[in-house]
């Protein structure tokens, strides 16, 4: 398949020119790994996955061989699975003054994202890659940086098609996932019930200790019904049949997968803004549709 460029890619080339390590997290499946591979073209850059069952024993036994191994420059994907990394990583990056050694990916912000930010304090930049937008989608590519002037927005109007309500709502209902780009129905289906049934229920029970993967199936249905509400955690804990705290939980969960996100109403105050009950949106739009039929 043809390699779609990412809105993202001039800030990620941004933080790599600057930080000695950069952590790009979102979602399975979105394109953070194509993404580098890209970037890394002609760099000699050193590429491995912990998906790998070998490599990450090697990674979570002995760190420092690890980085023997697989020397840096490196891309490290799904850093999550090997936090024993971390350190060594750390000790590599104090060792060095060049920037961008180590290129990370996680699919797991929930509970990684707190041990990096811990280890490798002022040496890490972290971004967040989202699913496909129709700018990239359509290979639109912008000369300016967006800084929300009138200028800025009127010349970036001249590049971008017209919106229409049709054109909206069929990329709200296919969504930006990168397989889907030229999938129909029927494999739109089938690819969203392998999606939730390997990815999503494998890292819930890796990384949130669900074991009831049917009720989290209805939670995830009853996030969907409740898009661009605000938070109900006894309607969400009701319909799936758990308790108010578990489906507390279980949304801190799909936030930190990269699945949800709150939006915190906005209030000139600060204290304010936080103390307001947030609305629920899904990060991709057509894996919502699916999961609410």
């Amino acid at each position: 398949m043809e390699y779609i460029p990412r809105e993202l890619e001039r800030k990620f080339l941004q933080m790599s020119n600057f930080f000695k390590a950069v952590l790009v997290t979102g979602a399975r499946q979105i394109g953070k790994t194509t993404m580098l591979k890209h970037l890394a073209q002609g760099q000699g850059r050193t590429y491995i996955s912990l998906d790998n069952l070998s490599a990450r024993d090697l990674a979570k036994r002995d760190p420092a061989l690890f980085l023997q191994t697989y020397k840096p420059p490196i891309i490290i994907d799904e850093v999550q699975f090997a936090p024993e990394l971390l350190i060594q990583i750390k000790i590599l990056c104090d060792r060095s003054e060049q920037t961008g050694l180590f290129w990370l990916t996680s699919s797991q912000h929930y509970n990684s994202i707190k041990n990096v930010q811990e280890s490798l304090a002022g040496r890490l930049g972290i971004l967040k890659l989202y699913s496909l937008s129709p700018n990239e989608m359509e290979g639109i590519v912008f000369d300016n940086e967006l800084d929300f002037s009138f200028t800025s927005l009127q010349t970036r109007q001249t590049v971008v098609s017209k919106n229409d309500v049709l054109r909206v709502f069929e990329h709200i209902w296919k969504g930006g996932m990168p397989q889907l780009l030229h999938a129909d129905t029927e494999q739109r289906n089938e690819y969203y019930n392998a999606y939730v049934s390997t990815c999503l229920m494998r890292d819930a029970m890796e990384f949130g200790g669900i074991t009831d993967t049917l009720r989290f199936g209805r939670f995830l249905s009853a996030c969907a019904a409740m898009i661009s509400e605000q938070v109900n955690y006894r309607t969400l804990a009701d319909y799936s049949e758990i308790a108010q705290p578990t489906a507390k939980e279980w949304l801190r969960l799909l936030e930190g997968m990269g699945i949800v996100y709150l939006l915190h109403p906005y209030r000139n105050s600060a204290i304010k803004r936080l103390a307001k009950t947030p609305k629920l949106y899904f990060c991709d739009t057509g894996f919502a549709a699916n999961l609410s039929r």
